[in-house]
């Protein structure tokens, strides 16, 4: 499980903030919680290492719904599809350090280093102003985050 956001930014820390609340919450044996608060070749380079069977990611984004609205998808590892333009500045952004989740999937699918099945669960952001604390709408989402990522974990394989 890897939490990914921008550190500092408000509700945008979400994911990274969420792996440190769970760190140590009585995890089944085998499940890695990890800080991906890092570019994509970065996050690439984690998930080679792990070679993982399933990777669940969690943050918060403003994709236009309704504040604090909770998403969870399932991510297309084939790439077939993939718009050679915008992985351009996909990697270009991933070499200088920008940290989002859409630039992360792109990457890291492009070269194959997601497995199928992957998952994200992401919170509707609300604040993305500088500090390190949450809009009251995105705080109340830990909680159910943590159960569905609980039921993530859970599933069986497929």
């Amino acid at each position: 499980m890897g939490g990914v956001g921008n550190p500092l930014l408000g509700d945008l820390d979400f994911g990274p903030q969420f792996v440190r609340r769970y760190l140590h919450s009585g995890w089944p044996e085998g499940v890695l919680l990890r800080d991906s608060a890092e570019s994509a070749h970065r996050v690439l380079h984690q998930l080679q290492e792990v070679e993982p069977d399933r990777v669940i990611f969690v943050g918060a984004y403003p994709r236009g719904d309704p504040p604090g609205t909770i998403r969870r998808y399932s991510v297309d590892t084939a790439t077939d599809d993939i718009d050679l333009e915008l992985l351009a500045a996909s990697l270009g952004e991933a070499a200088s350090g920008v940290i989002d989740l859409d630039c992360t999937l792109m990457v890291v699918r492009y070269y194959k280093g997601l497995p199928p099945d992957t998952v994200c669960i992401e919170v509707e952001a609300v604040d993305d102003g500088f500090g390190p604390v949450f809009s009251p709408t995105v705080e109340a989402n830990f909680e159910p985050v943590l159960e569905m990522v609980r039921a993530e974990v859970a599933r069986p394989w497929e």
